[in-house]
């Protein structure tokens, strides 16, 4: 039967590693190449925005009711963390953070239920091809810069019950799977193997109960 996926992303960001066949790329085009990447599998589809569905114009409430019945046929979350995603706007009024909240939830409708999704975030290239606006290596450890992030996804990430969060001397937070609900991976990572990546989220779902998850977007992140 497999897994449907959706993916989170900002639409229009160019803010991105240009794809030489493009004249001008944008996050879209990588959620075309995650879309071929799921559907040449047997147990991953693509379950999503089509090409040309831009919602980034919408409210809220538009956002809500254009995406709500998508994501409810969903298992597993895959968002775009991109250099150029933040609106000036607060982040209860942007889509991504909302998508975030609403597959962290468990859902009810007349027509049947849908559980919490897994939830992978995939870092993209900036313009320049790197990751370092957003996660960087240092030797064998990763760290997280945590102003590429949204507040919700942070909050559902370093979040192991019990568990130790080392950081680095900038205070950037060290990642290590298994340790943060949101599991996390650069793009050229998932590319070579999306199916571990999804997996790593997939095992997470699987031990939910052992996480401290925030499903809610909170106001007072932004007082």
């Amino acid at each position: 039967m497999g897994r449907n996926v959706f993916v989170s992303y900002k639409y229009g960001d160019s803010e991105v590693k240009q794809f030489k066949s493009y004249h001008r790329t944008t996050v879209r085009d990588y959620v075309n190449v995650i879309s071929r990447i799921l559907d040449s599998t047997d147990e991953l589809h693509y379950r999503g925005e089509k090409d040309g569905e831009d919602l980034s114009g919408f409210d809220y409430k538009t956002i809500e009711r254009r995406l709500a019945d998508k994501m409810f046929y969903t298992s597993v979350t895959i968002v775009l963390i991109s250099p150029g995603m933040f609106d000036n706007v607060p982040e209860i009024e942007q889509w991504i953070p909302w998508e975030i909240s609403y597959s962290l939830k468990n859902k009810t409708r007349s027509d049947g239920s849908s559980n919490m999704n897994a939830v992978l975030a995939i870092v993209l290239p900036d313009r320049n091809g790197s990751y370092d606006y957003a996660m960087y290596s240092n030797r064998h450890h990763i760290f997280v810069k945590e102003e590429a992030f949204f507040e919700i996804i942070l909050a559902n990430m370093f979040n192991r019950i019990g568990a130790y969060y080392y950081e680095d001397g900038y205070g950037n937070p060290r990642y290590i799977h298994g340790y943060s609900y949101i599991a996390l991976a650069k793009w050229c990572d998932f590319c070579s193997n999306p199916e571990y990546y999804i997996g790593l989220a997939i095992k997470n779902r699987g031990e939910w109960d052992q996480f401290n998850i925030v499903k809610k977007i909170d106001e007072r992140w932004f007082s």
